[in-house]
């Protein structure tokens, strides 16, 4: 019975790891809005990743500088690939600026060349690459500015997604098997979009604490209180100091004992002493 119970226990357990596992797995792949592939990706020798910027800004950063640039970034392929086609979808509330040369984005490789480099539709681009040799690095490919709303807000949050379309690319010079397992996991695994969120500025406290002293004396007590209180936790310090009493005697007075009332003690006792001696010698 014991053994069943043990075995049931193991089983589920084992059950709740595969799907943990799962899990896991599932939340690490991401794909390209709209890819599907039946091709087992994960053999690709070459795994890349791309990405898109992901800031976070306060209120007070955004309203300051509205004009914020977005980066795409390759990791995982440098020296692996040169043709490339992504299209990158932009939250509609935001306004592209163009570049210097008036086109929508800047390409950051020299290696590369630019084929096409478009505005597609109202909020999205279209960025291509090309070369003769795989001469794609890794790091930033691409970047492009927009502008933040003037009515922004916080919690306001602007996506960046990479939405793939038939015919897009990321692959080698070649276009061969190993070129299109390694475009397979970009866009089925290896993308990463990206935001712009807006965060509350976070308020400053400033803490002042005020310290009262008050001493009181008490000549009577021979003792000295002092208390200390503030905004914060409060203090209180005792402090007793204890004076010995000064005995002055005079000649013919009981001695000096060191402990008051002994004077008076000595001088009963010597008066008991001789009215039992006197006592005594009238009975004799």
């Amino acid at each position: 019975m014991k053994k069943n119970m043990m075995k049931s226990a193991l089983a589920a357990l084992a059950v709740s790891a595969l799907a943990l596992s799962a899990t896991g797995m599932s939340a690490v792949a991401v794909s390209a809005q709209g890819y599907t592939t039946d091709k087992d990706y994960n053999s690709s020798e070459v795994k890349p990743t791309i990405s898109l910027t992901q800031k976070t800004l306060k209120l007070s950063e955004a309203k300051a500088n509205p004009k914020q640039t977005i980066t795409l970034s390759v990791a995982g392929a440098a020296g692996k690939y040169a043709p490339t086609g992504i299209h990158v979808d932009y939250d509609s509330r935001l306004k592209l600026v163009l570049n210097e040369d008036g086109d929508p984005a800047t390409l950051q490789q020299g290696a590369l060349k630019i084929s096409e480099c478009v505005t597609d539709g109202t909020n999205g681009l279209f960025l291509t690459t090309g070369a003769k040799s795989d001469a794609g690095k890794n790091g930033a490919l691409w970047t492009f500015d927009v502008e933040l709303p003037a009515d922004i807000k916080a919690p306001d949050r602007f996506e960046f997604t990479i939405r793939y379309r038939e015919d897009d690319l990321f692959t080698n010079v070649a276009q061969d098997a190993a070129g299109e397992l390694m475009q397979a996991y970009a866009f089925a695994a290896g993308v990463d979009n990206g935001y712009i969120e807006i965060v509350d500025d976070t308020p400053t406290t400033t803490t002042t604490t005020t310290t009262t002293t008050t001493t009181t004396s008490s000549a009577a007590a021979g003792s000295t209180t002092t208390t200390t209180s503030g905004t914060g936790k409060a203090a209180v310090t005792t402090a007793k100091t204890t004076k010995k009493p000064t005995t002055t005697t005079k000649k013919g007075d009981s001695p000096k004992t060191g402990v008051a009332g002994a004077g008076v003690a000595v001088a009963g006792l010597a008066v008991a002493v001789a009215t039992a001696f006197a006592l005594r010698k009238k009975e004799d």
